[in-house]
């Protein structure tokens, strides 16, 4: 299994020759969603809500291929001590392209806080409940004034960025790796 992501148009194509009508965005933030919240998250039952259709398919096999790595590497990312987590987003695509990504992929990290039995936020630990309730906003937002280039790329830069340590920050608060120090 590969230690990178993959390439996320050959994601997109596949999924699109699988007749999978979500985007790649959407489904990593399904994934990271199930996972900041449960690391033993079940590969199986994340591929059940993003991929069906025939087994036997090549085209879903190779979809399955391709969404295996993508979590596999996730799952890594989100405990890499050197927090190389990176949202799954498209690289040399539109402003408005990016940003409808970012949306995507906030819709699906709702979404799979769902599937992963998050059903009042209320309970869940302050920065995190903050950080995700954002998260819905962002999700939900609609439209956004794309009216300057440079700001706007300057923005979804910042906005992106807020993702990814707020995803880590919640993937820590949930689920701490690293024992309290033993005093001998």
């Amino acid at each position: 299994m590969s230690d990178k992501l993959p390439d996320y148009l050959a994601l997109e194509r596949a999924l699109g020759r699988a007749d999978v009508d979500i985007a790649s965005a959407e489904i990593h933030g399904l994934c990271c969603g199930m996972l900041v919240v449960s690391q033993v998250a079940r590969e199986d039952a994340w591929l059940a809500e993003v991929l069906d259709g025939d087994a036997q398919d090549f085209y879903v096999q190779e979809a399955r291929t391709l969404l295996r790595q993508l979590f596999a590497v996730t799952r890594a990312q989100l405990n890499d001590p050197e927090m190389g987590f990176e949202l799954f987003l498209p690289d040399d695509e539109a402003l408005a392209a990016r940003l409808e990504a970012v949306q995507d992929w906030c819709q699906g990290f709702s979404y799979g806080l769902a599937l992963a039995g998050v059903k009042d936020m209320r309970k869940l630990p302050k920065d995190s409940r903050e950080w995700a309730q954002d998260v819905v906003k962002i999700g939900a937002s609609g439209e956004f004034d794309l009216d300057d280039t440079e700001e706007s790329e300057t923005a979804l830069a910042e906005i992106i960025e807020y993702l990814r340590v707020g995803a880590l920050m919640m993937n820590e608060e949930m689920q701490p790796l690293k024992a309290a120090p033993q005093v001998h």
